[in-house]
């Protein structure tokens, strides 16, 4: 039984929604009777996503300036405020060394990963300023402590979340909002699945395997509902003076 964190009416946007942490966040957000906003580029998926747990669906990429206005002023529209914002959007991109990846190879990941989260922050922030409250969790990644040989694009836009999500935290703090960020280490989602390809196209079950093995607790990869309990507690009044602040959920894997 999930705990009640009080969140019973509050407006929640959820960017990639569809799937993967973003479903997970979604899912106890609106056992929690949060009002939802839910937000991908995925329609199909997005449209599944709301016929299940309701709320509004918004089809958006948040890798333009236009479509990240958009589903805010459509959130605002529809309720007349943002409580919640699970700034979460994001892709892994393309797994190869800097001298083999093109300008645009960057540029994606980049756009989507960090532009985007800047510019949802930007938007979500003009309508939370007024309101003299809310809370905002940005999906980080424990790549954003660390480097990593042929990840570079997705480094750096980890990297920029962790620094975007202090920054927004100084600027909100005299209007009482709250801002963090979670850095989520090996979990099975479709990211995850997708690198184990990347790795080794011939046998990314036997990486699956091995990275498992990696992990000191429990040997396993996470799971996103694990993700989605952070998140829960981050956005709720349970952790009222926790603000600027980057949260890894990574089985231990960056405790050495």
């Amino acid at each position: 039984m999930s705990v009640k964190y009080g969140l019973d009416g509050q407006v929640a946007v959820i960017t990639g929604a569809a799937n993967g942490f973003g479903l997970a966040v979604a899912e106890r957000l609106a056992e929690e009777g949060s009002r939802l906003v839910l937000v991908d580029r995925d329609a199909d998926g997005l449209k599944a996503a709301a016929g299940r747990l309701g709320g509004l669906a918004v089809v958006a990429d948040v890798s333009s300036e236009q479509e990240v206005d958009g589903y805010v002023a459509a959130a605002v529209e529809a309720h007349g405020r943002i409580d919640l914002f699970f700034n979460n959007a994001g892709i892994e991109g393309r797994m190869a060394p800097m001298t083999e990846l093109s300008v645009d190879d960057f540029d994606r990941v980049w756009k989507i990963n960090a532009r985007g989260v800047f510019m949802g922050l930007r938007a979500v922030l003009k309508v939370m300023k007024p309101q003299r409250s809310g809370v905002i969790v940005n999906t980080a990644s424990m790549a954003a402590i660390k480097g990593a040989a042929t990840f570079s694009p997705y480094i750096a836009s980890k990297h920029a979340v962790l620094g975007l999500t202090k920054s927004a935290a100084l600027e909100a703090a005299p209007y009482d909002i709250r801002v963090n960020c979670v850095a989520p280490g090996h979990f099975d989602t479709r990211m995850g699945r997708d690198l184990t390809h990347q790795i080794d196209p011939d046998d990314p079950d036997g990486v699956f395997r091995a990275v498992s093995q990696s992990v000191p607790y429990g040997k396993r990869y996470g799971t996103a509902e694990e993700v989605a309990n952070l998140v829960l507690w981050l956005l709720s009044p349970e952790s009222e003076y926790v603000s600027g602040a980057l949260y890894l959920i990574d089985g231990a894997l960056n405790a050495g």
